[in-house]
């Protein structure tokens, strides 16, 4: 591909606490082979060494800088507000990007028509086991990934349209985030924010597509243990204000019959006690999800003025000083 021939493309980093991974995230970004694209790493109220490394080792990349943790939606959207790309990719810190993966994810955006939203085929650190193939909602909101846990053999090799694609590596239309706005920050501190979007970009007439040729390899859950009971409640809470927000009445009630299989269905202990944790924290905050499903909208900014990676480096080298940007919480 040529630079001409190629949209533009704004990778944003979320991190916290990252710098025992972030210079390998970054490393592997920028030896990846397209042509024209700038990084942006936001910093979500870290306490450690991470904003100095990425200022001092890397300084192309323009850095915001969070006075505290906003979620990872909420993170990741004051990232975003600065992007200039046409296409922009939210990334997980605890992410190895392989040579080709953004110029394959960039891909379905060219050949196909409407596509808004694609992801990529993630692999664990060995290289060889599926982490995420894309996804699929159940009846009840819960999901899955195609493929989680089995070898990368062949079988999950298929370009297709998706019910969602993990956030971990996204790539997003810049018309989607301006016609449907940025991610909803109330899905705090994570889960479920990029499978409601990828659900009202469908909604809205976009395309979701898992790219296969686009791999990306993750360590998974750096900052929360997998199946805790933390994690579980909080799993379990976005969920149900997923259903909530974005099901239709009907759909509310399929979800419900859905809902008594699972509780009944033999889960663990933990598990059912961070399921009820979660009924009475939603239902406490009913009300407010329920004026969300029609009312909660965070616009996209305008498209700041534009650079290129050659413009920013020639900067850098005069004053030597990375872009910053301070986000103040309530600002």
């Amino acid at each position: 591909m040529h630079e001409s021939e190629v949209p533009s493309v704004s990778i944003v980093v979320l991190t916290l606490n990252g710098s025992d991974v972030i210079r390998d995230c970054l490393r592997s970004t920028f030896q990846n082979d397209y042509p024209d694209f700038e990084v942006i790493v936001v910093n979500n109220g870290s306490t450690d060494s991470v904003e100095e490394i990425v200022a001092t080792e890397f300084p192309e990349v323009r850095i915001v800088s969070n006075c505290e943790n906003l979620g990872y939606a909420g993170g990741i959207n004051e990232g975003i507000k600065i992007a200039r790309g046409d296409i922009i990719i939210p990334l997980n810190d605890d992410t190895i990007l392989t040579p080709t993966v953004i110029s394959e994810m960039v891909q379905p955006f060219l050949s196909r028509r409407k596509v808004g939203i694609v992801g990529c085929k993630i692999l664990y650190p060995d290289k060889k086991t599926i982490q995420h193939a894309g996804g699929a909602i159940r009846q009840n909101g819960s999901t899955f990934h195609f493929g989680y846990g089995e070898v990368d053999d062949g079988r999950f090799d298929k370009m297709d349209d998706v019910d969602y694609v993990t956030g971990c590596m996204i790539a997003l239309r810049r018309e989607v985030f301006e016609e449907l706005g940025l991610y909803d920050d109330r899905y705090f501190p994570t889960y479920y924010e990029e499978v409601e979007y990828c659900v009202r970009a469908r909604k809205a007439g976009w395309r979701v597509i898992y790219a296969p040729r686009a791999v990306l390899y993750h360590l998974e859950s750096k900052t929360e243990v997998a199946f805790s009971p933390k994690f579980l409640f909080r799993f379990h809470r976005s969920r149900l204000r997923f259903v909530l927000k974005n099901f239709s009445f009907y759909e509310i009630l399929r979800a419900v019959k859905w809902e008594l299989k699972y509780i009944l269905g033999g889960q663990s202990r933990d598990d059912r006690r961070a399921l009820f944790r979660a009924y009475g924290y939603v239902l406490l905050r009913l009300p407010w999800i329920l004026y969300d499903r029609g009312h909660r909208f965070l616009p996209m900014p305008p498209r700041p003025e534009r650079a290129t990676r050659a413009d920013a480096n020639s900067v850098f080298e005069q004053d030597q000083s990375p872009d910053r940007s301070p986000t103040h919480a309530g600002a």
